[in-house]
C-alpha cells in the first residue's frame, strides 16, 4: 500500500472517530472557508479515552482565527492541544469586522 493511500486511510479513519459539531456562535454567523479536524491524541488513544473540548475564538476581518481557548472540555487537557492547533487552521469568508464569541464543540470517540 502507498504512503498517499495510508495516509487517506487513516485520515477516513480519524475523521470517522472523531467529530466536531458546530455550535452557533454568539454574534453573527461567518461561512466557514476551510475546516481540518483535530488529530485524536496518541496516549489518549492508547488509553481508551473519550470525551469533548469547546473552543471559543474570534474570526478576524481576514477570516482567520485569532485568540482560540478551551473553555470547557472533559476530560481536562486531554485533548485541548490538538483541537487548538485544528482551529487555527481554520479559515472563514472576509467580513467587515471581526466576530467574537464563537465557539465549537470537538466531540472524540474511539467506537464507531
Amino acid at each position: 500500500m502507498s504512503m498517499k493511500t495510508t495516509g487517506i486511510l487513516f485520515m477516513a479513519a480519524a475523521m470517522t472517530a472523531m467529530s466536531f459539531a458546530a455550535a452557533p456562535a454568539m454574534a453573527q454567523d461567518r461561512e466557514r472557508t476551510a475546516a481540518e479536524a483535530p488529530a485524536y491524541p496518541r496516549g489518549a488513544e492508547r488509553r481508551g479515552v473519550e470525551g469533548y473540548a469547546v473552543v471559543e475564538y474570534t474570526v478576524n476581518e481576514a477570516g482567520e482565527v485569532t485568540n482560540p481557548v478551551v473553555v470547557e472540555a472533559s476530560p481536562e487537557g486531554v485533548f485541548d492541544r490538538a483541537v487548538l492547533r485544528a482551529i487555527e487552521r481554520w479559515a472563514y469568508a472576509p467580513a467587515a469586522t471581526a466576530t467574537d464569541g464563537m465557539q465549537q464543540r470537538f466531540d472524540f470517540s474511539l467506537g464507531g
